[in-house]
């Protein structure tokens, strides 16, 4: 069987990889395409035909090395006489090299393989370096061979890799139990049917590392990871509020409950939002533990077909948004990511009736509680998916009017990595929001990956607050407990309000 890993690790010596598609004369015959051979002179050819001439002569000769084998080979054992055969004929080999294969002497078979660079009496460096690669192939047997096959990844470290860095890339590579090292040679080797090879911080890995591995490891898989970057180390001072989103489930209407408050202390959380159903005296909790806490409260109870009015969402909240305000709590969101079906799409079908709808409420709670800041709900970020979401930025650019009203603009960001934390499409989604000089507080953030374990994703947090535009308010991190969902995003069980803490 000729593998795709034969056929591209011959290619590199055919052509430089691109197939010549007119006729040309080579040593002894017309050839065409990655050096097969062409019926005569000008004869021209299209690179799909020069890719089946390719495979088609390959089979043929991978036939009679089979005929003349009488041991087993490793898939690269197998590419480096393929190669050889192709470029000097079965009959060559068969002479010697096929031989000392036979009996097992792979070493001797390298060495012997090595000595066919000549083309008509002449050394040729190319032909040097093709038979070193191939001889090194045919050398795969003699050490590496593993106890069992297995698949491996191997996350590569750039020379100039930091101890930060090191650490971050063992918070992301943890759930696969992948290895982590430095040395290309290490992350190359071994007889198996599976090499991963993830270059961590690609432009600083030395020049040609793919290539490299082509050469030297054919059947190697080399992945660019670009979305990793240093965050083990907090890079900044935070100018948005450290902020932590409290109980989903409202503290079941109890004040903030014990757990979430150590987390705050040990946190050392600046900032606070809370659901309107859990009891304001979380105001007097909070404020022991610091006594400029910051707290905004999201209304909170369900739109849909069944209440759909105005007056049905202030009936669930407005008596409880009072009671905070009694506390000194000014700072209200009206509602939840709006553009999802599950919180009311649907009851009205885009943002500007949205907006209508947010203008009655924002004017009720003016009228009850005259220093009330009335704040733009976050969106669900990202397209449209039927029957689940409306896009958010249309949806925020119909419903002018109403972010026109509101005293500050709510926004939802998520991110699985470092690409994601500093992309308008992830982390920085608030920017897309932004109006002037209107406050924005990012009412909930996380990184939701199940495949980040949560001291990375501390870290992660921590830079992700320095990195806000001065614009942001305060930013909150989404969530302190759950009873059921967010298992990747809840601190509860998790040393994420210690590393918080530490910084």
């Amino acid at each position: 069987m000729v593998t795709d890993q034969a056929i591209e690790f011959i290619k590199r010596w055919e052509c430089n990889s691109s197939p010549v598609l007119t006729s040309y004369w080579d040593h002894q015959q017309h050839s065409i395409g990655y050096g097969t051979r062409a019926e005569g002179p000008n004869i021209t050819i299209t690179a799909e035909e020069a890719e089946r001439r390719l495979k088609e002569v390959l089979r043929g000769f991978d036939a009679g090395l089979r005929n003349r084998l009488k041991v087993s080979l490793t898939d690269a054992q197998h590419t480096g006489l393929l190669s050889a055969a192709f470029n000097l004929g079965v009959g060559a080999l068969d002479y010697e090299i096929i031989g000392l294969v036979n009996e097992g002497r792979f070493q001797e078979a390298a060495d012997a393989l090595r000595g066919y660079d000549h083309a008509s009496g002449v050394q040729l460096p190319a032909l040097t370096a093709r038979r070193e690669a191939e001889a090194k192939l045919l050398e795969a047997k003699m050490r590496g061979q593993p106890r069992v096959d297995y698949e491996r990844t191997y996350w590569l470290m750039p020379p100039d890799a930091t101890v930060a860095e090191l650490f971050e890339v063992a918070g992301q590579s943890f759930p696969s139990r992948g290895t982590i090292g430095f040395s290309a040679d290490d992350a190359g080797i071994g007889d198996l049917a599976v090499r991963k090879v993830v270059l961590m911080y690609p432009a600083r890995q030395p020049p040609g590392i793919c290539s490299w591995f082509a050469d030297h490891y054919p059947g190697v898989e080399v992945i660019y990871e670009d979305a990793m970057k240093p965050i083990s180390t907090v890079t900044g001072v935070s100018k948005a509020k450290i902020g932590l989103h409290g109980s989903a489930d409202g503290s079941w209407g109890n004040p903030i409950l014990g757990p979430t408050l150590d987390m705050v202390k040990t946190g050392r959380i600046e900032s606070y939002k809370a659901l309107s159903t859990e009891h304001p005296d979380t105001v007097d909790e909070l404020r022991k533990v610091r006594e400029d806490m910051f707290i905004v409260v999201r209304m909170f109870a369900k739109v849909n077909n069944d209440r759909p009015l105005v007056n049905d969402f202030l009936a669930d909240t407005l008596a409880d948004c009072k009671a905070w305000a009694n506390k000194g709590v000014t700072h209200f969101e009206v509602h939840n990511e709006p553009n999802l079906t599950a919180e009311g799409q649907g009851v009205w079908k885009d943002g500007e009736e949205f907006a209508d709808w947010f203008k009655m409420v924002a004017s009720a709670l003016r009228a009850w509680m005259p220093d009330v800041k009335v704040g733009w709900p976050g969106l669900s970020p990202g397209g449209d998916i039927p029957n689940v979401r409306v896009a958010a930025l249309p949806f925020f650019e119909q419903a002018r009017s109403a972010v026109e009203s509101a005293d500050w603009i709510g926004a939802h960001c998520y991110f699985r990595n470092y690409s994601e934390r500093v992309s308008p499409a992830g982390g920085q989604y608030y920017r897309n929001y932004i109006r002037g000089d209107k406050p924005i507080l990012i009412t909930e953030f996380s990184n939701p990956s199940p495949d980040v374990v949560k001291e990375a994703k501390a870290l992660s947090y921590l830079n992700y607050w320095t990195e806000l535009d001065p614009i942001v308010h305060s930013a909150y991190s989404f969530i302190s407990t759950a009873s059921s969902g967010f298992p990747h995003e809840v601190w509860s069980d998790s040393p994420i309000a210690e590393i918080v803490g530490g910084r």
